[in-house]
């Protein structure tokens, strides 16, 4: 099998790292940058970088005669099938991203490849904010009478370890600009376990991971300052909680829908930044939740209002699926601002009955919706009354799709908004959309 030749544009981290791991696959690839020292570096077998084990394998992988480097761009695509862009993107002043040197690059490889003649591939691995790959498609290669096949395949190699995580990704996955673009002209890049998605989805995965990272080290932080102000040793409280794989390290709570409630959450979050206020410790991470949870809320909130429909039903009210428990129930809190914004409210939830509430509960709902007895529904059917258009909002399954149907099914001029992914709507009702899709 012939094995398709690859070229590297730009030889600074990533770019080099990806090179050298790529030729140990046995391809031959040409790397391509301005810098004149970096070009000569790899010529000499030599990392441009600091990076472990990589001096070490540029220089068996030049002397078996698979990579080399250049600064000719049109000779670079000329020797290749594929294209790596894998340039920097800084900050601008302002914080925004900056891609002259990705859009220059691009305009490179479009000159170059029209030139060419032949199938090509470009495969961008520079980070990039969600659309900044099909703008460089629409931009740079449209037009063309044999456009390259785009490609965005992020790149997650820690600095120290990078060659141990392109070898072995702990996460992998390749966008696509169109649904079914077919891979298989980058499969000498990818492993068994990438994953085929839209270039957006990848895009913003990568900004995901970085921004995950960074807030479990604001977090980490966090509680470590307040530890010390107490005498705690905070590393042995975080090497608990990264214990519990089951909550803490897992995809338990990380699944984009309903504002988080209950009895625990707004409580201690609140208890915590009000103590460490006290103790003189600043934690602005801790101190954001309560206020970005509230801010969910008011997305949801303004959703029902574009919907533009006056009657409301909410499908389920307590917190979280299977519970009846309403103290900090983000539907409960939802209803009482559309009751006081004008609108008419019902409420079907099978595990929540007004007679059944007691204690601390009953308390909760009393004093968020002093009437909600009155606009909960014991049947489905009392909710959609004939001939009314309303606005659902389903936070949790609560009925069987063929009921469902009965009321949401094509032709029903309700709209459906989907809080935690009750997916069988999008099929059943003729207007749906996700709080967070």
């Amino acid at each position: 099998m012939n094995l398709p030749r690859i070229s590297v544009f730009g030889l600074g981290y990533v770019g080099s790292v990806t090179a050298a791991a790529l030729a140990e696959r046995g391809l031959s690839v040409i790397g391509c940058d301005v810098s004149v020292h970096k070009v000569d570096l790899i010529n000499a077998g030599k990392a441009p970088i600091g990076e472990p084990g990589l001096d070490e394998l540029l220089q068996d992988q030049r002397s078996a005669g698979r990579v080399r480097a250049t600064v000719d761009v049109e000779e670079a695509v000329r020797d290749s099938e594929i294209s790596i862009v894998c340039v920097g993107t800084p900050s601008a002043p302002s914080g925004a991203l900056d891609l002259q040197y990705v859009e220059a690059v691009s305009r490179q490889l479009s000159e170059a490849i029209r030139g060419k003649g032949t199938p090509h591939a470009v495969v961008y691995r520079s980070t990039m904010l969600p659309g900044s790959t099909r703008r460089m498609a629409e931009n740079c290669f449209h037009g063309m009478e044999n456009p390259p096949s785009i490609f965005f395949f992020p790149e997650f190699l820690r600095q120290g370890s990078a060659l141990a995580d392109f070898r072995q990704p702990s996460l992998s996955v390749i966008g696509v600009l169109e649904p079914g673009q077919a891979t298989e002209v980058v499969s000498v890049m990818v492993d068994p376990t990438t994953e085929t998605v839209s270039v957006e989805s990848a895009e913003l995965l990568k900004y995901s991971c970085n921004a995950f990272h960074a807030t479990k080290v604001a977090f980490a932080n966090e509680i470590g300052r307040i530890g010390k102000q107490l005498g705690i040793d905070s590393t042995e409280v975080m090497g608990a909680l990264c214990r519990d794989t089951r909550l803490n390290i897992s995809s338990y709570y990380l699944k984009p829908g309903t504002p988080f409630g209950g009895s625990c959450l707004p409580k201690d979050v609140q208890a915590l930044v009000h103590y460490s206020r006290r103790l003189g410790v600043t934690v602005p991470l801790l101190d954001s939740l309560m206020e970005s949870n509230r801010g969910h809320l008011e997305t949801l909130l303004g959703q029902v209002e574009a919907a533009g429909k006056k009657q409301v039903v909410l499908l389920g009210l307590a917190f979280k699926a299977g519970t009846d428990d309403l103290r900090g129930s983000a539907m409960l809190e939802l209803a009482a601002n559309l009751l006081l914004r004008g609108y008419e409210v019902r409420i079907y939830d099978p595990e929540v009955s007004s007679s059944n509430l007691v204690g601390a509960n009953l308390a909760f709902a009393s004093l968020k919706l002093p009437n909600f007895e009155s606009l909960i529904v014991e049947e489905l059917s009392e909710a959609f009354p004939e001939g009314v258009a309303k606005t659902i909002v389903a936070s949790k399954i609560c009925a069987d799709e063929a009921e469902i149907s009965r009321f949401l099914g094509k032709g029903q001029p309700h709209h459906v908004i989907d809080v935690n992914g009750w997916r069988a709507l999008a099929t059943i009702a003729s207007s749906y959309e996700g709080v967070c899709w």
